[in-house]
């Protein structure tokens, strides 16, 4: 699928809105603005972290960390470390603190992800 100059300022836009609405507090309009892009090219990493952060405000847990999750995955080093930090968050709210600690490592570039695997699933 193309990803042309009309459909990256679709997206742009879109997540400048997404992120004013969560300033605001106003995450599901957040959502909203997210839904039904289409294909995001370069900006799926970022439109996952805003994603993740809105579903997190409404207290969707398990989905937000699918969203930081992806964004942790494809966003390049070192934009890559907001997802990471937040999956840490996460599992230390969840009371999972080894995870916690593996996401926080990969957040501060201390302990970069295994190959293939991005410290998201079955690293030890």
């Amino acid at each position: 699928m193309s990803f042309d100059a009309k459909q990256m300022v679709r997206v742009a836009k879109r997540m400048q809105q997404a992120t004013g609405y969560l300033e605001l507090g106003m995450a599901q309009q957040a959502l909203g603005c997210l839904d039904g892009l289409g294909f995001l090219g370069p900006f799926q990493a970022e439109v996952a972290l805003i994603r993740g952060a809105a579903l997190q405000k409404q207290h969707r847990y398990d989905e937000a960390v699918q969203s930081f999750e992806v964004a942790a995955r494809t966003a390049p080093p070192p934009l890559d470390r907001s997802a990471w930090l937040a999956l840490s968050l996460w599992y230390r709210q969840a009371g999972d603190v080894n995870r916690a600690i593996q996401m926080l490592g990969n957040a501060r570039g201390a302990r970069p992800p295994k190959p293939g695997t991005h410290g998201v699933q079955g690293q030890p």
